[in-house]
């Protein structure tokens, strides 16, 4: 069964490795104030950052448009590729509505649109295992159902380092980042259809730790683990090297993401953590 798998930008799925596996990526665009922007096409990581650290008010990102998806799938109208659209949470954008108008639009009953429910690296790492778990499948309904097991077990574990830009998106009270600020408190984020805090912990070190036992109690250690961080490279580094000590039997994905401007403008710069997948039931 020839494959063609398609995802978004929010997946900061890298480069290198979107090319290895041959999977396309649609870009989403991003607007400071009057300025657009398409992601990682007329905008880098680096060149968003620095911008995000600098603004007063939090760019905002839109949703991928029908005609983009209808280019993307067009090559394979009447071909035997089955072409597999793995795309950010419909809790978090409506770019999956348009991949669907984008089929019915083109009548293309070769089309597999999934809701990944995940965003950021969580979503890339979906991606790349739904790549090999599309080797072993028999045809589209097998595949499908494969994917949505993959898709449950998938982990996602990061932390905020600066409050300011969730006080930016209202999603933190002046008062609440102040306390927190005070207290040290770091918050823990998943992704499970949207983003949500599943702890707050006092000190980076406590954040650490929490995600160095999550992976030893919840992952399966056949799977690689993902490495992924907004605009701190060298600390998400320290911390996959001191994860990998702790944890026998770990191995790593060899390329870390960087956070894209999806979840980067909410997390801000020196947000790192690491993706899985879980251990079966």
């Amino acid at each position: 069964m020839k494959i063609k798998f398609v995802t978004d930008s929010s997946a900061d799925l890298p480069k290198e490795i979107a090319e290895k596996l041959n999977v396309t990526v649609l870009p989403m665009e991003l607007s400071f104030g009057s300025d657009v922007y398409v992601d990682n096409v007329t905008i880098s990581n680096a060149e968003f950052y620095d911008k995000l650290r600098s603004c007063k008010e939090l760019p905002k990102t839109s949703q991928i448009n029908q005609f983009a998806f209808e280019e993307a799938f067009a090559p394979y109208k009447g071909t035997d590729t089955l072409v597999v659209a793995i795309l950010i949470s419909f809790g978090m954008s409506a770019t999956i509505e348009s991949a669907k108008r984008a089929k019915d639009q083109l009548g293309m009953d070769n089309v597999l649109i999934v809701d990944s429910k995940l965003v950021t690296f969580a979503l890339g790492t979906f991606v790349i295992e739904a790549v090999k778990v599309a080797e072993t499948a028999e045809n589209a309904a097998d595949l499908e159902e494969k994917l949505e097991k993959l898709r449950s077990r998938i982990r996602l574990y990061a932390y905020v380092d600066d409050l300011k830009y969730l006080r930016y998106g209202g999603r933190l009270s002046a008062a609440s980042m102040h306390i927190a600020n005070m207290l040290r408190i770091h918050p823990v984020i998943a992704i499970n259809g949207k983003v949500d805090v599943v702890s707050k912990q006092i000190g980076v070190a406590k954040c650490l730790r929490y995600m160095i036992d999550k992976v030893k109690e919840e992952a399966d250690l056949s799977y690689p683990l993902y490495f992924g961080n907004s605009d701190c490279p060298e600390r998400a580094q320290a911390f996959e090297e001191r994860l990998l000590a702790e944890v026998n039997g770990a191995t790593p994905y060899p390329v870390m993401a960087q956070l894209g401007p999806t979840v980067g403008t909410h997390a801000g710069p020196g947000c790192l953590g690491v993706c899985f997948v879980a251990k079966e039931n």
